[in-house]
């Protein structure tokens, strides 16, 4: 039998279209607002869309650049994180969203 060598296999992601990655961004914005103030990290959103830490962390970005959502590096108990993200909707994005579901 021939061993594989799994360093010299390459995993390739799926390519999603923007319209489809644009609905990703539109599941988190909507799973932050129903959370809203509570920060939920890479990982607790991750496993809300189905999706993985990786590309769940490429969305979060995105909606961080955009300004929709907000970096936490602090825990309630003032601990600063290292490595770790913690993402809350910004305080912008969920007054807009609010007058939105007044209508």
């Amino acid at each position: 039998m021939a061993r594989i060598n799994y360093c010299n296999v390459l995993f390739v992601m799926s390519r999603l279209s923007q319209k489809s990655f644009q609905k990703v961004a539109e599941q988190v914005l909507g799973i932050l607002y129903e959370r809203y103030p509570s920060p939920l990290s890479t990982n607790a959103v991750s496993k809300e869309i189905g999706r993985d830490n990786e590309f769940t962390g490429k969305v979060m970005d995105f909606l961080h650049t955009k300004r929709f959502v907000a970096l936490c590096r602090v825990s309630k108990s003032g601990k600063q994180f290292s490595t770790r993200k913690c993402w809350r909707l910004s305080t912008e994005t969920h007054m807009k969203y609010s007058h939105m579901s007044n209508r």
